[in-house]
C-alpha cells in the first residue's frame, strides 16, 4: 500500500509543479516529443539499415516479382511485335 501511496505523492507533486509553472509543462511536452522522435528514427533505422536480413528478403521478394512481371509484359510484347512482322511478311 506504500507504493501506491508513494505513486500518488510523486504524481501529486508533479501536477502542482505544474500548475504552478507554465515552463515545466513545456519541459515535459518537449521531453516526449523528443523520446517519440527518438523511437520512430530508431524505427527507421531497423527497418531501412543494409544489413537488415528481413529488410533484404523483403525487398528480393518485391524484385523478383517485379522481375518476373516486367519479363511477363516484354515476352507479350516481342509475341505481338512478331505477329504483326510475320502478318506483314504475308
Amino acid at each position: 500500500m506504500n507504493f501506491y501511496y508513494s505513486i500518488l505523492f510523486v504524481f501529486s507533486v508533479l501536477i502542482y509543479i505544474i500548475a504552478v509553472d507554465k515552463n515545466v509543462s513545456d519541459a515535459i511536452v518537449l521531453v516526449f516529443k523528443s523520446l517519440q522522435i527518438k523511437l520512430e528514427r530508431l524505427y527507421w533505422m531497423i527497418r531501412f539499415h543494409p544489413r537488415n536480413p528481413i529488410t533484404n528478403l523483403i525487398m528480393r521478394w518485391k524484385y523478383e516479382k517485379l522481375a518476373q512481371e516486367l519479363h511477363k509484359e516484354l515476352t507479350a510484347h516481342e509475341s505481338h511485335a512478331n505477329m504483326k512482322s510475320e502478318s506483314k511478311m504475308q
